[in-house]
């Protein structure tokens, strides 16, 4: 491929959220990526956020519908695409689902593809573990359960000036906090939302460092009820139910709505 064709690509890659998770999705798993309504506002917030228009975030949304592909893992990369020195915590309600997604950004990143477009992004030769990596700029990831330690690491960029335009660096990404079973336990639910308030709130670099939650609802008094009750004015909510204000199935091809209303 010529060199203009490359930087073209490459362009719009960066510029275009939905476009790299395509992109990159088919070539690394060598399957078309079918783009469905739901996604479609995956892709929109994902990129307000990058954008800086949005800083606290609350997408609900049913489990197996692509959150943790598209706002997780492929937000994450196309991140460290457009800045390397982003930082990410990245938590989920098990270490093992948190490291598994870690695992397979830094696989992205360290793609033949991904190399060859962006080979500016260098994961330090010592960064072995999944639980924590760097990038060669700084930036990295750091996965944990969501009520477990997260000290030692900051989320996004230092924020050095208040009239400064801080580009956008990196957030805390919560991927379903709670176990769906664990939901009912009004101790278990109380040890999310308390560890969300007392350690994981504070591990950003700067007060304009996103944080987002996606997740299932599961109880009134879950994280996402917890803070609207708190804080609401303060999150951005985007509420996506399985079945459609009109009656139809959200994603059709996944669910009908004769599988949804069983």
């Amino acid at each position: 491929m010529q060199k203009q064709a490359i930087d073209i690509l490459r362009y719009r890659l960066l510029s275009n959220f939905e476009e790299f998770t395509i992109f990159f999705f088919e070539h690394l798993n060598k399957k078309k990526f079918t783009v469905n309504s739901h996604h479609k506002t995956l892709f929109n917030f994902g990129t307000k956020v990058a954008n800086g228009e949005t800083t606290r975030l609350i997408l609900n949304i049913a489990p197996r519908y692509g959150k943790t592909e598209v706002m997780v893992k492929m937000f994450i990369a196309w991140s460290l695409a457009r800045n390397p020195a982003s930082r990410f915590i990245h938590l989920s309600y098990s270490d093992s689902l948190a490291l598994d997604n870690s695992s397979e950004i830094k696989d992205i990143v360290q793609s033949d593809v991904f190399q060859w477009l962006f080979p500016y992004v260098e994961v330090k030769k010592d960064a072995k573990a999944k639980e924590k990596w760097y990038t060669t700029a700084s930036g990295g990831v750091l996965a944990r359960s969501s009520s477990g330690q997260v000290t030692g690491f900051g989320a996004g960029v230092v924020d050095y000036d208040d009239d400064e335009l801080i580009k956008f660096g990196g957030a805390i990404i919560i991927d379903d906090p709670i176990k769906p079973d664990d939901a009912l336990s009004g101790v278990k639910r109380d040890l999310v939302n308390q560890k969300f308030d007392t350690t994981i709130r504070n591990r950003v670099n700067s007060r304009k460092t996103p944080i987002i939650i996606i997740m299932q609802r599961l109880h009134p008094d879950d994280l996402c009820g917890y803070l609207l009750e708190k804080e609401g004015d303060d999150w951005e909510v985007v509420r996506m139910p399985v079945i459609n204000d009109d009656g139809s199935a959200l994603w059709s091809s996944k669910h009908n709505i004769d599988e949804l209303e069983n």
